[in-house]
């Protein structure tokens, strides 16, 4: 999910009318700046995304979470982020959950309720969006910007649903903004394609997305371009190539990671955050393919965690 988290915060980040379209609909004159690192007391957990907007004088937040897939804990979660928001900025705040990756839910909670003796006697409803939802507005051209996540919102990926993505991304006039996009691109499209599908398919912009992209500027600073770095010398497009690799080698034991937690949730339903956390302090692709394996035999989900605690 790491690799997902930051590639959503990076178009966020670029298109914040987008995003703000999404939520409220049709533009009515919003005014809005983009709250970077918002300071609330929430040691385990930074907020995913906070604009701030404006309209006829009306001041608001809006907040931003997005989900790879839902878990129990989510509804809690907005609650206890609206509070701190509303308390640390005075402001009312617009919570919205977005919910990324194509799955069949019979029904996605939009509400922390509490109950007694079966009764409802508090409530705290939030809006829930379903990006697949608008996948024709995306690839028709409405949302373009949103085109790096299309690969998320099919249930069909082929490779010619990465070149019809390649190509709205291109008619990204900026070329910072298409440059980020396009790196968006790839590391979405990494969880179900293979290095070489991606290599051929935007070969050509990978010098661009090098000297463009804020996103591949991170990964290099980050260490995860050491390969970029050390091929420099034999030239720059063996240097990208093994410099990608590496960041592609992250993202695909993320994905490892997230198989194992899609068989769980299939199998047993809404699983608990901390089998996530414990996935995620394990690097090893040979541990993680074996988890993978026990994840498909075990007979309770009790029993897969006291294997994932012994190793």
């Amino acid at each position: 999910m790491q690799v997902i988290d930051r590639s959503i915060k990076v178009l966020a980040r670029q298109y914040p009318e987008t995003f703000i379209k999404l939520v409220l609909g049709k533009d009515t004159g919003w005014e809005y700046q983009t709250l970077e690192n918002p300071e609330i007391n929430i040691p385990e957990k930074r907020l995913d995304f906070v604009y701030e907007i404006e309209q006829n004088d009306n001041k608001y937040l809006l907040h931003l979470e997005f989900q790879l897939r839902h878990e129990k804990e989510v509804p809690a979660r907005i609650f206890k982020y609206s509070a701190y928001l509303t308390e640390s900025y005075r402001l009312p705040v617009i919570p919205v959950v977005i919910y990324l990756e194509k799955r069949n839910y019979r029904r996605l909670p939009d509400a922390y309720i509490v109950e007694v003796n079966k009764k409802v006697v508090s409530s705290f409803t939030y809006q829930v969006i379903k990006l697949w939802e608008y996948e024709q507005d995306i690839a028709g051209g409405k949302l373009k910007e949103l085109a790096p996540l299309l690969v998320l919102l099919k249930d069909n990926r082929d490779v010619a649903l990465l070149e019809y993505t390649r190509k709205l991304i291109l008619e990204e006039k900026d070329i910072k903004r298409r440059a980020d996009s396009l790196s968006v691109a790839i590391s979405v499209a990494e969880r179900y394609f293979d290095r070489e599908i991606l290599f051929n398919i935007f070969r050509e912009e990978f010098k661009m997305l090098l000297k463009e992209s804020s996103f591949v500027q991170e990964w290099y600073n980050e260490g995860l371009q050491k390969g970029l770095r050390d091929g420099m010398e034999k030239g720059l497009a063996e240097g990208l190539e093994k410099g990608l690799e590496k960041g592609l080698a992250k993202g695909r034991i993320e994905a490892l990671r997230d198989s194992i937690l899609d068989v769980l949730e299939e199998r047993f339903g809404v699983l608990r955050s901390g089998i996530g956390k414990k996935l995620e302090e394990i690097d090893d692709s040979a541990a993680l393919k074996s988890l993978f394996k026990m994840s498909l035999k075990v007979n309770s989900l009790e029993e897969f965690e006291k294997i994932l605690g012994q190793v």
